[in-house]
């Protein structure tokens, strides 16, 4: 039988949990789906990823690092051109963007939260200038009718479902749950021993850098900490206000200020981690916080957990669908709130096991990467004439872990 063609528009993975998710995938799909043959399309940095596999092809482009209607130009003319080219019986476009009249069957991942946070829309999109404000309704708008022209609209989480569906008319039987997950191989490490040397107390919080993020609330949390009288900490994190400067952050200079803060900067670390030293991170942290503002999964709360590591997030939907009873939850605009809890976690060391135990039972029960992607082969068979039961199954399997999900993050 000949192999089906996929190609995979994944121009606009150019760093974090993008590219992140794109490696993983690719080198995934190269074992997993020999009946398959995926071309997909990616930033330089992605492209030098080594695959192995004969059923996998990287098409290096820049164009995610180009102006928007160059993008535009690429997405719906050149992209057009090589997907007959390369007789491709489907197009996958992995984050939001895709064609408008595309030549085959498509299916698109919605990934950027910010479009439909209500966080954002309410507390930071005023905050920008009327260009971005008009370019980011634009944007939108483009994602919607992307969805429009798709034979199948994806999602990592119901949460991001239920805030896409507030604009976007997204039908049932077009709609796909499939939640992320973890490379269990690299992040289940066996529970931590205790060190040999007494150590601050470490709270981690693996993030790029942007104003939804949140870094402002945890530093002023540490401010708090620091006035309560709590000196043996640090708090470690990827997130630093002196990344991407290019780029428009509101908050970037407040957050510079409070980083230089005398009762702040003595307890922080700040700054990239590669991400093959990212489970050591993990490993050599005490608690994981997570303060962001919008997601569309998280993977940083995935990882902690199978990491065994107790978790502290904002009292987001997305957070409680993901880590259900296995995290404490704050109010992310309110740092004593944000201290209150590290110190509950910092002071409890019962509570910190417990946690440690649901994340990791909850890892492995909802988020190995491994059934990540077999739903997704599944539901690209799907697209392609796969059998009707291979279909069924899939639809099956999405549907059940999607309704786990929503019940056991409800809120308490």
């Amino acid at each position: 039988m000949t192999p089906k063609r996929i190609v995979i528009n994944a121009v606009s993975a150019k760093s974090g949990g993008a590219a992140t998710y794109i490696h993983n995938l690719a080198n995934s799909l190269a074992e997993r789906s020999q009946e398959m043959e995926f071309l997909i399309c990616v930033p330089p940095r992605v492209a030098q990823m080594k695959i192995a596999a004969r059923n996998v092809r990287l098409l290096e482009t820049d164009i995610g690092h180009q102006s928007a209607r160059r993008r535009f130009y690429w997405d719906q003319v050149v992209l057009r051109r090589l997907l007959k080219q390369e007789r491709a019986d489907l197009l996958l476009s992995s984050s939001d963007f895709g064609m408008l009249f595309p030549p085959c069957p498509q299916m698109v991942m919605i990934r950027n939260p910010l479009f439909f946070s209500d966080y954002y829309l309410r507390r930071l999109l005023p905050t920008k200038t009327l260009r971005y404000r008009l370019e980011f309704r634009l944007r939108r708008r483009l994602i919607a009718w992307t969805a429009r022209s798709s034979d199948l609209v994806m999602t990592a989480s119901a949460a991001m479902l239920a805030d896409v569906r507030r604009f976007i008319s997204v039908p049932e039987s077009k709609a796909a749950v499939n939640p992320f997950g973890a490379p269990l191989d690299r992040f289940l490490a066996p529970p931590r021993l205790p060190r040999d040397e007494p150590q601050p107390f470490q709270f981690l919080y693996v993030s790029e850098y942007s104003d939804y993020k949140n870094l402002t609330a945890l530093l002023r949390a540490v401010q708090v900490l620091h006035e309560r009288g709590r000196r043996d900490f640090r708090v470690v994190s990827t997130a630093d206000p002196r990344q991407f400067p290019d780029v428009e952050i509101h908050r970037r200079q407040r957050d510079l200020d409070l980083v230089a803060d005398p009762r702040i900067a003595p307890y922080l670390r700040l700054g990239a981690i590669p991400y093959a030293e990212i489970p050591a991170a993990y490993q050599e942290s005490d608690v994981f916080v997570f303060p962001s503002l919008a997601e569309s999964f998280g993977h940083p709360l995935v990882e902690a957990m199978a990491s065994g590591l107790p978790v502290a997030a904002s009292d987001l939907p997305i957070h409680r669908e993901i880590c259900g009873d296995a995290a404490v939850y704050f109010d992310p605009l309110d740092p004593a709130d944000i201290a209150d809890k590290l110190t509950m976690l910092w002071d409890t060391p019962a509570i910190r096991a417990d946690l440690a135990r649901a994340g990791r039972e909850r890892v492995v029960r909802h988020f190995d990467w491994n059934r990540h992607v077999d739903r997704q082969l599944e539901l690209l068979r799907r697209l392609v004439g796969a059998p009707e039961s291979a279909v069924q199954a899939a639809a099956a399997d999405v549907t059940l872990l999607r309704g786990k999900s929503r019940a056991e993050g409800e809120p308490r």
